[in-house]
């Protein structure tokens, strides 16, 4: 041990282990855990006898069977109830399409809703092509809008070449959707 200067350092202590010494095993004899006695053989009587438990058992049954058929009524007839308002939504939107037809040559907003929603824009499909200077792209069925868009912009930024394609031949993102986001998931595609 080194010779200390009679400070005391901060923060450590002094080991014990010296001033105790070691160990101490104790001595005398180890008790054997005890071992729990063999239970005996023995055939234990029920407390109920086996026309008792089949008389409750029987009622069960029967209870088990009346809920798999209540379950099974009210499935056909939660089928049924589906078929019938599928049924009269379906005669609403024949009624209605008409109607609302009427309404917009007429130039007056129409007061019921259902079926497509107003602002439900037309599907369209995207041409794209790779070529040496850039992508070729084109809305399908429209060929007034094929339109190259070159590598630089791409490669500067895919979403933003999308959404000013779109913008220029379908129409600003309020009024058309999310056809940009479609248009540069395509991009993507072609330029991987």
């Amino acid at each position: 041990m080194a010779k200390s200067t009679g400070k005391k350092s901060v923060g450590t202590k002094k080991s014990t282990a010296t001033k105790l010494g070691p160990a101490k095993r104790p001595t005398g004899k180890v008790a054997k855990p005890k071992e729990k006695p063999a239970r005996s053989e023995k055939v234990v009587e029920p407390k109920v006898s086996q026309a008792e438990l089949d008389s409750v058992r029987k009622p069960v049954e029967a209870a088990k069977g009346g809920l798999k058929s209540a379950q099974a009524e009210a499935k056909a007839m939660a089928d049924r109830a589906r078929a019938i308002v599928a049924q009269a939504r379906d005669a609403y939107r024949t009624a209605l399409a008409p109607y609302r037809e009427a309404c917009r040559k007429a130039g007056v907003e129409c007061e019921y809703e259902g079926g497509r929603s107003v602002n439900v824009s037309e599907t369209v499909s995207f041409l794209v092509e790779k070529t040496d200077k850039g992508v070729c792209v084109t809305v399908k069925g429209r060929p007034k809008t094929e339109e190259m868009i070159p590598l630089a912009a791409l490669k500067e930024s895919i979403n933003k070449a999308a959404y000013s394609y779109t913008d220029k031949h379908l129409g600003p993102k309020e009024r058309v959707g999310n056809k940009g986001g479609s248009l540069s998931n395509r991009l993507r595609a072609v330029l991987a």
